[in-house]
C-alpha cells in the first residue's frame, strides 16, 4: 500500500524542513499551503532531496471545507502514515479573530477530517507552541477551547476573554486549545491504532520567529535566557532555535521508536519554560 504523509503549512521553513525529514520514509508527501507561489517553489526542491513523490495542493485552511478536500486528495494518494500540521498565524501576522480560527479551529478540523483515514501506525503531530504552556489559565477559558468547533465558540471566546481579546493573548490560548485538542484526540485515534502529539517549539528562527522579534521586544530576553541554542547559520539572529530541531524530533514521533508516544505534549524549546520557572 502506497504510505503518504501529509504536511500543512508546507511552503514555511518549519514545513518543509519536516516534508524533508519524513520523505525518506514514505512513498508520497502531501503538502499544503495558502502561498502558490513558494508551494510550487518548495515543492520542486524538496522533490529534489528524495525519491518520494511530491505533490502539492493549494488551500486556506481557514476555510470550513479545506480539511476534509485535503483529507479526501490524501486517502486518494494513498493510506495515511503522518499528518504534520505546522500551518498558523503569530500576533504579528494577523488579528485575535483570524488566530483563533486558523490555529485552534482549523487544527480541530484538520483532526477530526483525518479520523476516518486513521490506520495502525498513523500519525499526526500538531505543532503548538511554548507559550501554550505560559501564565495563568482560567478553567471557564479552558471550557471554551475545548469546543472549538462550536457554532458561538468566538462569543463565548469574547465572553471568557472578559474584554476584548488581543493577539498575543489569543495565540497563547490558541496553541493551549491545540495541546488539550491533542490529548482528548489521541484517544479517539488510538482505538484505531494511531497516534496524536502536539509539540511546543520554542524559539525557533523562522520567518515568523523573525517576524515576532521584531514586534515584540520580549523576545529578545526570552532568547537570551533560553539555556540552550542551536549552532548559528547566520549571526543575525538571536533566536536560538533552528528548524531542524523541530523536523528532527517531527520525523522521530512519526517513527515506529515512538510508537508508545501519544497523548502529551513535546516540548522542543532549548529548556526555556524551565528557565522562565526557575529564573530568580
Amino acid at each position: 500500500m502506497t504510505s503518504i504523509a501529509v504536511v500543512t503549512g508546507g511552503a514555511g521553513s518549519m514545513g518543509s524542513a519536516c516534508a524533508t525529514a519524513l520523505a525518506s520514509d514514505v512513498d508520497v508527501v502531501l503538502l499544503s499551503d495558502i502561498d502558490a507561489q513558494r508551494l510550487e517553489v518548495v515543492g520542486k526542491e524538496v522533490q529534489q532531496t528524495t525519491t518520494a513523490n511530491i505533490v502539492t495542493t493549494v488551500g486556506d485552511l481557514g476555510d470550513p471545507h479545506f480539511a476534509l478536500d485535503l483529507a479526501t486528495r490524501s486517502a486518494e494518494l494513498g493510506e495515511l502514515r503522518a499528518l504534520v500540521h505546522t500551518a498558523g498565524l503569530s500576533p504579528a501576522m494577523a488579528g485575535w479573530h483570524e488566530i483563533l480560527r486558523v490555529d485552534l479551529v482549523a487544527s480541530a478540523r484538520l483532526l477530526e477530517a483525518f479520523l476516518p483515514l486513521v490506520v495502525k501506525g498513523s500519525v499526526a503531530v500538531c505543532v503548538a507552541s511554548v507559550s501554550g504552556h505560559m501564565g495563568e489559565f482560567d478553567p471557564a477559558m479552558d471550557a471554551v477551547l475545548d469546543e472549538p468547533l462550536a457554532a458561538d465558540l468566538e462569543a463565548r471566546f469574547v465572553s471568557a476573554a472578559g474584554d476584548e481579546p488581543d493577539a498575543g493573548n489569543t495565540y497563547r490560548l490558541a496553541k493551549r486549545g491545540v495541546i488539550r485538542m491533542c490529548r482528548r484526540a489521541a484517544i479517539e485515534w488510538g482505538t484505531q491504532g494511531g497516534r496524536v502529539i502536539s509539540l511546543s517549539p520554542g524559539l525557533i528562527d523562522t520567518e515568523m520567529g523573525r517576524l515576532e522579534l521584531q514586534h515584540q521586544p520580549i523576545k529578545q530576553w526570552l532568547a537570551e535566557i533560553t539555556p540552550v541554542s542551536g549552532e548559528r547559520s547566520e549571526p543575525d539572529t538571536v533566536l536560538p532555535g533552528r528548524t531542524h530541531h523541530i523536523s528532527d524530533t517531527v520525523a522521530f514521533l512519526c517513527s515506529k521508536h515512538a510508537e508508545f508516544i501519544s497523548g502529551c505534549d513535546i516540548l522542543v524549546d532549548g529548556g526555556l519554560l524551565a528557565a522562565l520557572e526557575h529564573s530568580s
